[in-house]
């Protein structure tokens, strides 16, 4: 059935790897066509007008960019899922954001297992990773800057109970659990200012 063959968007400015993946992806059973995006400015009108079921990006094209930044800058509908083209070495929290993640040295049958779990996980769920409210954000902006939960509590004039809920919450819809993660979501979502973390060194 040719209308169930995925369509695939890559977004690289570097060519040789950029033509490497499209020639991959392309020979792939589960793939229907494989479209390059190398003019960065036109990245946002060619996903409109291409409509592609997942866009491979490097994240550092629009500056170590986080993967609802990356959707709101180039407008790419939330049914479109945004798969991580990795080939350097960051942190792995920056990328539990993304809807999958694809290195670079992975072979042909890891990067079709990656894509295939990442698309089937789209058509079934067809949701965004859990939006935190905008208490949430209040309170993972005060668990980074360094608070207890004692004071989070009277900060907020809430119980610690209630502190505690919304810190079990914060973790359970971002997925992460270390408090370094949580300050690298909230530094890339622009959430707090590098300047104002507090560093605990005792």
């Amino acid at each position: 059935m040719p209308n169930s063959k995925k369509v695939l968007a890559v977004a690289e400015t570097s060519y040789i790897i950029r033509k490497g993946l499209v020639y991959a992806l392309s020979q792939l059973d589960s793939v229907g066509k494989v479209i390059e995006l190398k003019e960065m400015e036109d990245i946002a009108y060619q996903l409109d007008i291409l409509h592609p079921d997942a866009v491979l990006i490097n994240p550092m094209l629009l500056g170590h960019s986080a993967r609802h930044d990356i959707r709101q800058q180039l407008n790419i509908q939330k049914d479109v899922a945004i798969i991580a083209l990795v080939y350097n070495l960051i942190d792995e929290q920056f990328y539990k954001s993304y809807d999958a993640v694809i290195r670079i040295n992975d072979s042909e049958s890891k990067i079709e297992e990656t894509l295939l779990a990442c698309l089937n996980k789209e058509a079934a769920t067809q949701t965004d990773q859990e939006e935190l409210s905008d208490r949430e954000k209040e309170i993972l902006i005060s668990v980074v800057k360094g608070m207890s939960n004692k004071e989070i509590a009277d900060h907020h004039n809430i119980s610690i109970h209630t502190a505690i809920t919304h810190r079990r919450n914060i973790t359970r819809k971002l997925k992460v659990h270390s408090i370094s993660g949580l300050t690298i979501y909230a530094i890339i979502n622009k959430l707090i200012d590098i300047s104002e973390i507090k560093y605990q060194d005792e």
